[in-house]
């Protein structure tokens, strides 16, 4: 059973060390700036970001980071989303999109948005899946996909 929990004191340095990479390398040592870590520290000096641990019944294995301004309480940003390598191609991605996007729906969020790496075909794949769709918007990090709830 998928479970969200805020990160916090207990859950901070097992979150940090979590990896999509195959060879356990953490996202900052390959030279990729978006690492958990990175996530967390920013949503320390943004109070609309909001870092979650994901759990499988009680072992953690991913990570969430979503956006949600107060003047727009009704939309949300999934800023950053994983499950460690480990855990991978066994469907707990779905499942824990799913959970995520049911919990923000249950909060009053209408609409999601995410940003993909448009080289990132098996992303791209799985968020279409749930009915994203492209919103022709492209920036430096990545295309926006969006999802009415």
């Amino acid at each position: 059973m998928i479970r969200i929990k805020a990160v916090d004191a207990q859950n901070i340095l097992d979150v940090c060390k979590l990896t999509a990479n195959q060879n356990r390398v953490g996202a900052t040592m390959a030279g990729c700036c978006c690492c958990n870590a990175i996530s967390i520290a920013q949503a320390k000096y943004r109070s609309e970001m909001h870092p979650n641990a994901i759990y499988n019944n009680d072992v953690l294995i991913g990570f969430f980071n979503v956006k949600r301004a107060e003047n727009q309480a009704d939309t949300a940003t999934i800023c950053r989303f994983m499950i460690d390598n480990r855990f991978q191609q066994k469907g707990l991605e779905e499942k824990a999109l799913a959970h995520i996007l049911r919990g923000l729906k249950i909060q009053g969020v209408r609409k999601v948005a995410i940003i993909i790496d448009n080289a990132n075909e098996t992303a791209k794949n799985r968020y279409l899946s749930f009915g994203f769709h492209f919103t022709g918007a492209v920036d430096k990090t990545g295309c926006r996909y969006e999802l009415e709830l």
